[in-house]
């Protein structure tokens, strides 16, 4: 079934628009959210293994999508996540405490139950993103094989961490959420680029927070 971020096939349609898209419209821990009320946690500290390479990008409804070649992971804990894609929203989808962020990187793995965390990158406008920009020429032909999975590490190592979804159809739950707490740049050159895929912005609107707990790791 064709989604999209306006009119009836928009964010607030998404849940009548086939069965399996049900969650959008009744899950209880649905994503993105504002990103307030966190506390500080010794909870699980990331640990990054970046070390494949780069399968493919291309478009996918409007968005520059990587898909990595397999022998890139991280650990939360003692958990394993294979690294799978990665995709952008302009805006952001998640804000903090309040404030709206000119892109978001989502950064896709999958343990080996299926148990899906992704890993959110936010950008404030500033200097143009290199990888970003990476992404954006080859998902359009223009240039071809310079990205790899060390690439996608972030430059940060403190998180907030908390239970959603994937924000996007059929909004599937539970999803294990890393968003970095320290915002890289990009250019609105950049940004204007990624709507311009998109056809507009991609962004789903913020989700009720339906109390679940927010935490702030290694800040």
């Amino acid at each position: 079934m064709e989604w999209g971020y306006v009119g009836l096939t928009g964010p607030a349609h998404w849940g009548t628009l086939a069965p399996e898209y049900a969650p959008c419209a009744e899950g209880l821990q649905q994503s993105p959210v504002d990103i307030t009320g966190y506390e500080h946690a010794d909870a699980p500290m990331l640990s990054f293994s970046y070390d494949g390479g780069v399968s493919g990008v291309e478009l996918v409804r409007g968005s520059a999508v990587v898909e990595f070649a397999p022998g890139s992971s991280l650990m939360l804990g003692e958990r394993r996540y294979e690294l799978l894609s990665a995709h952008a929203h302009a805006p952001a989808e998640h804000t903090v405490d309040g404030e709206r962020f000119a892109a978001e990187l989502h950064v896709v793995h999958e343990d080996a139950s299926g148990d899906v965390l992704v890993v959110g990158v936010l950008y404030r406008i500033g200097p143009s993103d290199p990888v970003m920009q990476e992404m954006l020429e080859e998902a359009v032909g223009e240039t071809a094989g310079f990205l790899s999975g060390a690439a996608f590490r972030p430059r940060s190592s403190a998180f907030f961490n908390y239970t959603g979804s994937k924000t996007t159809p059929p909004c599937p739950e539970p999803v294990e959420w890393v968003v970095m707490r320290d915002a890289a740049t990009v250019s609105q050159a950049q940004v204007e680029v990624l709507q311009s895929l998109s056809g507009g912005p991609n962004n789903r609107p913020l989700q009720p927070l339906r109390g679940r707990r927010i935490v702030l790791v290694g800040g």
